[in-house]
Parts: C-alpha cells; sequence; structure tokens
C-alpha cells in the first residue's frame, strides 16, 4: 500500500516539475550568437556583419565560395549543449539557478564554438589575390581579426524577425 502511494506522489511530482519547466521555457526567448548589429564596420564601409554574411553563405555569383563557420559550429557543438542542459535544467526548476543564467552559459559556449571554427576550418582557399591583400592564407582570418573578435552572443527575448547582423 505505500508502494502506490509513493509511486502516485512522485508521479504527481515529476508532471508538476514538466509543468513548471514548460512554462519556464515558453516565450520567445533565444540564444543568438554571430556578429550583432553594431559590432563596426571597416575603413572602407563596410560592416563586420555584412562581411560576416558574405563569407559564411558565399555570393550569389560564386566568386566568393560559402566559408560556412555558424551553422557547423553549432552542430559540432550540439551534444554538449544537451550535456550543460541535462545538467542545469534540475538547478533551473530547483530555483538554485535562474533561465537567465543558463542561456548565457550556453551562448558562452556557443560563441567560444564559433570563434574556433573560425580558427580551425577547413574553408575553402582564398584566391591568390586575396591572398596578397590581406598577406595571410587562412580564409576569415584578416589582418585585423575583426570578424573573429566581433562574434558574440546575445539572449533576445523579442521573438521578432532579425533584419541586420548575422
Amino acid at each position: 500500500m505505500i508502494g502506490p502511494t509513493v509511486n502516485l506522489i512522485g508521479k504527481q511530482q515529476v508532471e508538476e516539475a514538466l509543468k513548471a519547466l514548460a512554462k519556464k521555457l515558453e516565450g520567445a526567448t533565444r540564444v543568438l550568437v554571430g556578429v550583432p548589429e553594431g559590432a563596426g564596420a571597416y575603413e572602407d564601409g563596410l560592416t563586420i556583419a555584412t562581411i560576416a554574411a558574405v563569407n559564411n553563405f558565399g555570393t550569389a555569383d560564386g566568386r566568393i565560395p560559402a566559408r560556412e563557420f555558424l551553422q557547423p559550429a553549432i552542430n559540432e557543438g550540439a551534444p554538449q549543449y544537451q550535456r550543460l542542459s541535462e545538467i542545469m535544467i534540475p538547478k533551473v526548476l530547483s530555483g538554485s539557478m535562474t533561465m537567465t543564467t543558463l542561456l548565457e552559459q550556453m551562448g558562452n559556449l556557443a560563441e567560444g564554438h564559433v570563434k574556433q571554427k573560425i580558427t580551425d576550418g577547413p574553408f575553402v582557399e582564398n584566391a591568390e589575390s586575396t591572398k596578397r591583400a590581406k598577406g595571410s592564407d587562412k580564409p576569415l582570418q584578416g589582418k585585423t581579426g575583426n570578424l573573429r573578435q566581433s562574434i558574440r552572443y546575445v539572449i533576445d527575448e523579442s521573438g521578432e524577425q532579425l533584419e541586420e547582423g548575422l
């Protein structure tokens, strides 16, 4: 008789915890990683976000090939984000950690993954003219390092479509 009572209470606690988790996860809050609006511009006026988009997606004419660094970095890091969630969600549910803190940890982790991807590649090789112009044969790594340094995460609660940034 005690066994079923304990199981019933356990079941109710689990159901309540799941409802609480669903409520905490509701909404449009998301972690965005990339080059945010206002990250700066180069001397010629092109924004760092524009340069990031051109490099990540390539150009329509194919002159600049896609050197995807965002999605591959996030995909490769997915097991770590999953593990972080498994460890930290119980803390969020218990109230010993806020959801914002968890999202900040996810953002920092993802930001690091994207920066590492820019450093490690692999990417399509630069054209000879590009190598000469920037003095380096490493794709996505210019003289200044502005692209890599501009990678940031933001916690966005607006749920709105992004209009600028990458």
